[in-house]
Order: structure tokens, then sequence, then C-alpha cells
């Protein structure tokens, strides 16, 4: 079970206690991400996200902040997405006061130091060549270009080379005094420790912040009125290719349906699709669906790594496999075992104090009402097989189809014509 309480100054504390774990982790969770950057500073929230691990008030240095947490065996990272940027320390539980003061002296009292904004900029723009080398993850960036063009949606959220050099210490610093409000922030904890002490930290770290409100996010305005084509040409062993179509919002009542389709076609060795492409044919390593929900849209991606030579026999499959799930309902046999797949992967997942408090954050960032894991496993019960036509019809349609490619350009005209399905 999880505890939510919202102070007075809008700053979210959420509560995931485990008594019998050895260990405690503090998530310091901050609802900005690259879409709602300019586009000047497009990459700033991911820039961010390296710099609070240079230095705080009272640990001063990188060297001095990351010796006090390799000190205690601590585990320590941070993540940036479209809408959130997240930072987290994890240690044994005695720990618990100690760790909770580095995260809070880290977004509070940050130094922003002038020397090593100009030393990360050399260490993200390697990490942007690195994702550009990588087709794998590339390829994603593509679709999304692809499917939100022009919109802070669709951009990289490492940023471009160009704007990460041109980054000054003004610009960082009036982003944090911005979004890193008490309203746009969520404290978790989850493993053991004393919530009598976490009420403590809070209050005389946390409460005393004043209330002030955050900008608001630019909605997608999408146009698309066909499929669309992007090759990123490339020498590569391999094609990747990802098939987006722009499908839900994280509240859409459509939501568990949508991941129930995506399961039925790319979730795991029984999937649809991998057998056909893979299993049967030989002719990826890996494929995989997925259903990821923004706050206001949302992809529905389908992924694969194929052979040179297989291309578009690929494609013709993938057009087949959406046509078939548009048309016929899924037995009834297949579809409960999707269910209980479903059900089960997430049972073992939960089971990990991470992913169950990831849970919970995602559910109280953006969702209008928190979902328990048992109300999900009724939700998913009662998908029809009626429902996952309704749902195919509704997301696969031309109109809404992107298909990025790293690779070699090839087939185009034929790849084009499949896609109108």
């Amino acid at each position: 079970m999880y505890k939510k309480t919202i102070l007075k100054n809008g700053l979210t504390v959420l509560e995931v206690p485990d008594p019998s774990a050895k260990s405690v982790l503090v998530d310091i969770f901050v609802k900005v991400g690259s879409r709602h950057e300019a586009k000047r500073i497009n990459g700033i929230s991911h820039f961010l996200e390296h710099l609070l691990f240079k230095g705080s008030q009272k640990y001063p240095t990188a060297q001095i902040l990351s010796h006090a947490l390799d000190a205690i065996g601590a585990e320590y990272n941070a993540n940036t997405g479209k809408e959130h940027t997240q930072y987290y320390i994890k240690a044994a539980k005695k720990h618990f006061r100690f760790i909770f003061g580095v995260l809070t002296d880290m977004l509070q009292n940050p130094i922003l130091s002038a020397e090593e904004i100009e030393r990360e900029k050399g260490v993200i723009i390697e990490e942007i060549n690195m994702y550009e080398d990588t087709p794998i993850r590339h390829v994603e960036d593509v679709l999304e270009e692809l499917m939100w063009p022009n919109t802070p949606l669709g951009r990289n959220i490492a940023g471009t080379k160009a704007i990460i050099k041109s980054m000054t210490r003004e610009d960082i610093a009036g982003y944090v005094a911005t979004y890193y409000q008490p309203e746009n922030i969520i404290i978790a904890v989850t493993g053991s420790y004393s919530r009598k002490l976490l009420a403590e930290l809070v209050e005389k770290y946390w409460e005393r912040l004043p209330k002030k409100s955050v900008p608001g996010w630019q909605k997608v305005k999408t146009r698309q009125g066909r499929p669309a084509l992007r090759f990123a040409t490339k020498k590569t062993e391999q094609y990747h290719l990802a098939l987006g179509f722009r499908s839900h919002n994280h509240n859409h009542p459509d939501y568990i349906p949508g991941i129930v389709l995506a399961t039925i076609l790319g979730g795991g060795m029984s999937s649809r699709l991998f057998t056909e492409i893979r299993e049967r044919r030989g002719l990826a390593y890996y494929v995989r669906a997925a259903s990821g929900n923004y706050r206001d849209t949302g992809s529905f991606v389908i992924q694969a790594g194929v052979r040179r030579d297989a291309l578009l026999p690929v494609a013709e499959i993938l057009a087949a496999e959406l046509r078939k799930i548009k048309n016929q309902k899924v037995p009834p046999a297949e579809l409960l075992k999707v269910k209980e797949y479903l059900k089960g992967t997430m049972t073992l997942s939960l089971e990990e104090r991470e992913a169950c408090l990831g849970w919970y954050l995602e559910q109280i960032a953006f969702r209008a009402r928190t979902l328990e894991p048992d109300e999900a496993f009724r939700l998913i019960d009662r998908v029809t097989a009626a429902d996952v036509v309704r749902v195919a019809r509704d997301i696969f349609r031309p109109a809404k189809l992107n298909l990025a490619i790293v690779g070699p350009r090839q087939n185009e005209a034929k790849i084009k014509k499949l896609l109108k399905m």
C-alpha cells in the first residue's frame, strides 16, 4: 500500500514502505522534461540531471559527493524523459537520514559551477554521439522527430551538439528557479525507514519552501494526413525500424486495452510478430511492441532489427498482421494467454521495490486517479476481443502511421505502398 501527502506549498510526498527490507530508496521526481523546453535550450533538463551530481553546498565537488555516497555503498543515478527528471539514492536503511539530506542539498543548493558546465558539455556531446552510433537507440529518436515534427515532444531529450555548446549557467539556473518548485516535485521513499523521521526531514527541509506556480506545457497539435516514412541513412549490418502510431494519453479509457493490444502483437516470445518474423522466418533478432503515454497523446511503437535482405518482407508481414488484428477477433485462448502473461509479468516486476515505487510515481504524477495493481488486473481481465479490434482500428490508421528506418536507403516506393495498409 502507498500513502500520499500533499503539503501546503504543493509538494507531494509518496511513501511505499516495506518494513522487511534492509535498504531504503529516496527518489525525487520532478515533473519537467524535454517537452517543457524552449527550442534554444533543448536538452537542458538532461544537462541539469548531470550537473546536480557535480556539487552542492554541503558537497561542493563531484568527487566529494561521489566519495560520500561510495563510502556507504550507495547506489545513485538519475534519468530524464519527455515529461520528468528523476534523481535517486539507495542505501542501507541506517543511512536514511544521510541520503535524504544529500538529495535535498543537490536539488535545493546546486553549485552549477561554470567550470563544471563547460567540462560536462563535452561529456553530453559524447553521449549524443554514442546514441547516434547505436542504431537500436537512434531509431527511436528518428521516429519521435517524425511523429511530432516541430514540437518539443519531437525533440531529442539530450538536445543537439550546437545547443549544448551554447548553453550558459544563466540558462540552467533560470530553468531550476522556474521548474524545480515544490508543486512540481514528488519526494518518494520505499524500503525500511522511520516514517516519523521522514515527516521531520520533510518539515525541516521542504515544508518551509514557498508555494510558486510553474509554467504550463505545450500540447501537441498534429496535422498528419498520410503515412510518413523517414530513412536515417547509415551503414549498418542490419536494419533497425520503428513503426509508430499516435495513440492515447495517460488518462484515456483505452489505456489498458492498448497495453493488451501491444502484448498480443509484440509482448513475449509467443507474441504474433515475434513468432511470425523471428521464429517462423528467422528475419530478425528482436521484435517488440509497446504502448506509451504522455499527458495529451501517446505512441504505439513496433520495433525490430532485421536482416539486410529482409526489410521489405518484414514490412509486408507488419502490414498483414496489423490488417489481421483490425479485422479478426483474437481467439479466446490467445486472449486469455495474453492477459495471464501481462498479469504475471506485472506481478513479478512489482515484487521489486523500485518497480513498485515507479508504478505509483507514474500514477500520481500523470494520472487523474491512482490505479492499484489489483485494479489494473481486473481491468485487464475485462478487455474483450471486440475491445482489441476497436482499439486496433482506432490506432492503426494510415493518417497516424510513421515509419523510421536506420540503414541504407532502399525500396522506398514499395514500402510507402505497403504503408497504405
